[in-house]
């Protein structure tokens, strides 16, 4: 008999260096979250319809709230229906420092030291992120990046912002990287993790020779550093299959149907996935479950036929 139905929000990883978990809830925030351990059984059915997340209240840098949406919402895209994302005091934040729009608590948040990095992922995008000193580790680990390295320490949300406009506007990087292509650079590749990472040191080293050219008050306090970000070890299984060219896509879609496989190990958003009766790791896209809901059971994902089990 099933359980029931829990609303998925993600995996979500630790502050500091750790296991991430499945944030899953019922709605009103009674979690019945699934920490990822390797070896750990997921099997679940994804109930029709996509629900809105709800929304964030700060009230200040060290505590925010969950409000579970009001209405429980079906939304047709993204995370939140629109009394939801009015109401979300996180959003601004990405544009406070263009339109110096916030609440008090998102300011108090803002005042605080931020990071700013340059990350590349499987596929070879490299973008240029911030980062809170709180959620620096994190911040990387959540979005699945290769190799990643920090290259300016800020003593505001407002001064880390502002140079992440002038290196993406100067040399050309992203800011934003999807989900999809993130899980299909792991599939796509025609590259290692160390060409990868070497490609990252020479894009970080870009943007501090940038970043060495400005005056000091384009700076505003803010200084070039040079430090590198440690991939959490949840990964390796996934990035030793990279580069032996040897993951296999996963043969369901995630945002539908039934499922069930064995974790082997995660990378950001995506699971590596073994299937019963198959030597092969799969590359799941778990953010396509964030807003869907999910009725736990004895689910089992059939094995494709793969050309590695020839051998």
């Amino acid at each position: 008999m099933e359980t029931p139905a829990l609303l998925c929000r993600g995996i979500r990883w630790p502050s500091e260096p750790g296991t991430p978990s499945l944030v899953l809830d019922d709605g009103n925030r009674h979690a019945g979250d699934v920490v990822l351990e390797p070896g750990t059984r997921l099997g679940f059915r994804v109930l029709p319809g996509r629900w809105c997340l709800g929304h964030q209240l700060i009230a200040d840098r060290a505590h925010r709230t969950l409000v579970p949406c009001p209405t429980g919402s079906l939304i047709a895209g993204g995370t939140q229906c629109a009394p939801c994302e009015a109401a979300d005091q996180s959003r601004p934040m990405h544009e406070f420092h263009r339109t110096g729009r916030a609440s008090p608590g998102l300011r108090d948040y803002l005042d605080q030291p931020h990071w700013l990095y340059v990350a590349t992922f499987a596929q070879g995008t490299t973008k240029v992120g911030t980062a809170a000193n709180p959620s620096k580790w994190r911040r990387l680990a959540e979005q699945g990046a290769i190799s990643a390295r920090y290259v300016a320490w800020c003593p505001d949300g407002v001064s880390v912002r502002n140079l992440e406009d002038l290196v993406a506007r100067e040399l050309g990087f992203t800011q934003q990287v999807r989900a999809n292509s993130k899980a299909r650079g792991l599939l796509e590749n025609h590259v290692t993790t160390a060409d990868l990472d070497a490609l990252n040191s020479s894009r970080a080293e870009a943007a501090r020779t940038l970043l060495a050219r400005l005056d000091p008050g384009t700076l505003a306090g803010s200084r070039a550093v040079e430090e590198t970000w440690n991939r959490p070890p949840q990964g390796q299984v996934l990035l030793a299959g990279f580069d032996a060219h040897r993951l296999q896509p996963y043969p369901g879609f995630l945002a539908e149907g039934s499922h069930g496989f064995c974790v082997a190990g995660v990378s950001g958003q995506v699971l590596g996935v073994e299937l019963d009766g198959q030597p092969e790791l799969f590359v799941a896209n778990a953010a396509l479950l964030k807003g869907r809901k999910l009725a736990p059971g004895e689910h089992v994902t059939q094995s494709p036929p793969v050309q590695g089990a020839l051998f």
